[in-house]
């Protein structure tokens, strides 16, 4: 059941007290109003883009993927106007606080103003944890579904665990820190909407003060949260370090043996070709191109973006370039092939798929592209969100054979490797 639009409550009681009984649902709530200046990022982390989508994109995207949940709900800054979602799923809440735990519990208040009862469970998860996986969130839930309590994901301490002489320029270490019994806490954190929105509401008037995860305020009410084991890869991208990690494991597929991890390699194949006619404008790769001629399209005729659009979708299953963008639509007369690209991209990526690689080929006899191909592929690059190493551009000539080597048409071809995320 998708998400309503909040009807934020502002006293008690909370407006989840007189809610009627029914089956018990689930759903997720991600925090995103943060600002991120540890990240060392141009703007919010959440935002940043890791191969080929934002930060946030990827952790939604999981949530996504547990059908056990009713909805996903995000919490942004009053004034973001960065983040959307056309998934009907996902409800965007404006209403961040200062605080962590203060956006956590107007969230709470948004999601219980919207219909969530008290005996509903919210899973309450880091916008930046974008390495979570849809099978850790499910082991999560049936571990936690019929407890008392609830509780979260969390690693057993590997490390040893030194304690420093405290407010220092050069710390030392006072003692070494028994481990078998130190937990790093991780997100999801899962426990009853009710008791976790009046765990908060006791300390709203500290202003939060000392509660640093959905789980201390629920000890601070008494509780003690369940430990569930979770995976060491589910880090929380904080410095600028962990972005070249997380971007690492994003692409690297989690490969086994098994089927169902082969088929998150998806490949696609793209191929264009246009005439080329006096009067047009060149353009190949989002490159202006000098040339005598150009090439003869509804668009501006790129045949190498055309034929990379085609690749992408294809390997995610969504159709053709033409079926996306009609040439009969008046509306793409002249378009932009880049703009066309991007749109296709974003399509893709909503499909949770990431670009591992890209390979392109323009065949033309003239004029000489080798001294555009970087262009080309940092353009390319910059539309899809990736590394210019994931993209290769490549051209050649067709030995004055055929209406390519004639000079009479440009012809171009892609393939594309996708890799599924979770």
């Amino acid at each position: 059941m998708p998400l309503p639009p909040p009807s934020m409550p502002v006293a008690s009681p909370l407006p989840f007290d007189h809610a009627p009984d029914g089956p018990v649902r689930l759903y997720a709530l991600i925090p995103s109003a943060g600002s991120g200046s540890r990240s060392g990022a141009a703007g919010p982390k959440q935002y940043q883009r890791l191969a080929g989508q934002r930060v946030i994109d990827h952790t939604v995207q999981a949530f996504l993927q547990v059908g056990l949940l009713s909805g996903v709900g995000v919490v942004v800054a009053p004034d973001d106007r960065v983040y959307a979602s056309a998934d009907p799923r996902v409800r965007v809440w404006h209403v961040g606080g200062a605080t962590r735990a203060h956006s956590v519990y107007n969230g709470l208040l948004a999601l219980a103003g919207s219909g969530a009862r008290g005996t509903d469970w919210v899973l309450v998860h880091d916008a930046a944890r974008c390495l979570i996986r849809p099978h850790d969130i499910e082991r999560l839930i049936q571990t936690l579904m019929d407890d008392p309590v609830g509780g979260l994901l969390a690693l057993p301490l590997p490390d040893t665990l030194k304690q420093a002489s405290p407010d220092t320029p050069d710390p030392r270490v006072t003692v070494t820190v028994p481990r078998s019994d130190k937990w790093l806490a991780q997100t999801p954190q899962m426990f009853r909407i009710g008791a976790l929105t009046r765990a908060l509401q006791a300390d709203e008037a500290s202003g939060f003060d000392g509660i640093t995860d959905e789980a201390s305020a629920i000890e601070r009410a008494g509780m003690s949260p369940k430990l569930v084991a979770g995976p060491a890869r589910n880090v929380k991208v904080t410095y600028p370090e962990d972005f070249a990690l997380a971007e690492a494991l994003l692409m690297t597929p989690q490969m086994t043996p098994s089927t169902t991890d082969m088929t998150r390699l998806r490949i696609g194949e793209g191929w264009d070709v246009h005439a080329l006619v006096p009067g047009r404008r060149l353009m190949l790769g989002g490159i202006h191109i000098p040339h005598h001629s150009g090439l003869l399209g509804h668009s501006d005729a790129d045949a190498l973006l055309h034929a990379i659009t085609d690749a992408l979708l294809g390997a995610a299953a969504l159709g053709d370039i033409g079926t996306l963008f009609p040439d009969h639509d008046p509306q793409f007369e002249g378009a932009d092939s880049s703009r066309l690209l991007a749109h296709a991209w974003e399509q893709v990526t909503r499909q949770g798929y990431a670009l591992a690689n890209l390979d392109a080929t323009v065949i033309a006899q003239a004029p000489r592209l080798g001294a555009y191909k970087t262009q080309m592929q940092t353009h390319i690059a910059n539309l899809l969100g990736v590394r210019t190493d994931q993209v290769n551009i490549k051209a050649k000539t067709a030995e004055k054979l055929g209406p390519v080597g004639q000079g009479l048409s440009i012809e171009c071809r892609a393939v594309a490797l996708l890799v599924k995320a979770g």
